[in-house]
């Protein structure tokens, strides 16, 4: 998987080497709003999406990370357990491993569809 770190502009955004060495930089607010006041838009509503308050899009996909890893956790633990014999509800663990399998399917969905957006926005000329 490739190293992808998000992060509120706040507190800067790092883009890790794992998309193929694009580079990577920290950009501050105050420089993303000073560029789009130069460019003629409106920054008076950009300080309200990152308030107090307001998850960032990375503490999301951070938790929704870390419940997919749980998840397979859960079912690694069930079938371990069943395998050892101390365990007799095969229903109980095909449910987790299914419950395991669907969550890593969604994340892996999400993580294309944040690369193809990625991508999009790259090839956009300015």
């Amino acid at each position: 998987m490739s190293s992808l770190e998000i992060e509120n502009l706040s507190g800067g955004m790092e883009i890790g080497g794992g998309l193929g060495g694009l580079g990577a930089g920290k950009v501050s607010e105050r420089k993303v709003l000073q560029e789009m006041a130069t460019q003629g838009m409106d920054v008076s509503s950009s300080s309200a999406v990152t308030g107090p308050g307001t998850e960032t899009f990375g503490k999301v996909l951070d938790r929704s990370f870390e419940t997919v890893n749980q998840h397979q956790v859960d079912a690694d633990r069930a079938i371990k357990e069943m395998v050892a014999g101390r365990t007799k509800n095969p229903h109980e663990t095909m449910l987790l491993i299914e419950r395991a399998d669907a969550s890593l399917k969604l994340a892996m969905q999400v993580r294309n569809k944040i690369l193809d957006a990625y991508r999009e926005i790259m090839r956009m000329q300015v």
